[in-house]
């Protein structure tokens, strides 16, 4: 965009100064005698004209140091844009997955919902940690299907047994016509707590 301003503006000096050379070309022309009027008369030797080059020498000498300064320019702009680089973008640290699950348990806690709702969200919350704690499918498998895979993985067997008790009230409340005390929403949120303590990844 600075190369073409410039150009813009040497092309206007160019053209006001050939305009300038025009009319000043014409004021000659019009001071030149008018033979119709004194007449005719005797041949004369040629006459010598005197070209005077003075304003063609003047104009091109501006368009030549206008397209020189607009070169350089040109050049100097070009050597100072310096690409920048790309930003640079942070490299997110995955979460530990028991943080996650621990806030999510936080949540639910302070969340007013009824049994049963409370049930399904803290069995999910701690299926969704197993998934991410031990790469198991555990949203997608049953209860049963879920303890066989932990124990194929050589899971702790007293981690499987708490989970296995734990899993069980929860889907009494979520597939049967079971409706637990107020109370027991407490002793849930203890056995998920302690499950996710007692497994979470070990600080390296």
């Amino acid at each position: 965009m600075k190369f073409l301003f410039w150009w813009v503006n040497a092309a206007k000096v160019v053209g006001l100064l050939f305009s300038v050379l025009f009319l000043w070309s014409g004021q000659l022309y019009a001071q030149a005698p008018d033979i119709s009027v004194q007449g005719l008369r005797d041949i004369k030797p040629p006459l010598e004209v005197s070209l005077n080059l003075l304003p063609y020498i003047v104009v091109g000498s501006v368009v030549v140091a206008c397209l020189a300064a607009s070169g350089w320019l040109y050049l100097r702009t070009r050597r100072q844009t310096v690409v920048s680089p790309p930003p640079q973008t942070e490299e997110l640290v995955p979460r530990p997955p028991h943080e996650i699950a621990i806030e999510q348990l936080e949540a639910l806690e302070a969340a007013d919902c009824d049994m049963a709702v409370y049930h399904t969200q803290i069995a999910h919350v701690i299926r969704e940690y197993i998934s991410a704690r031990y790469r198991i499918p555990a949203l997608e498998l049953t209860t049963t299907g879920l303890l066989e895979q932990m124990a194929r993985e050589q899971i702790g067997g007293l981690y499987i047994e708490h989970l296995r008790h734990f899993l069980a009230n929860c889907d009494k409340v979520k597939f049967a016509t079971y409706r637990p005390e107020v109370s027991e929403a407490a002793t849930r949120m203890a056995d998920a707590l302690w499950f996710v303590d007692v497994t979470k990844t070990p600080l390296s």
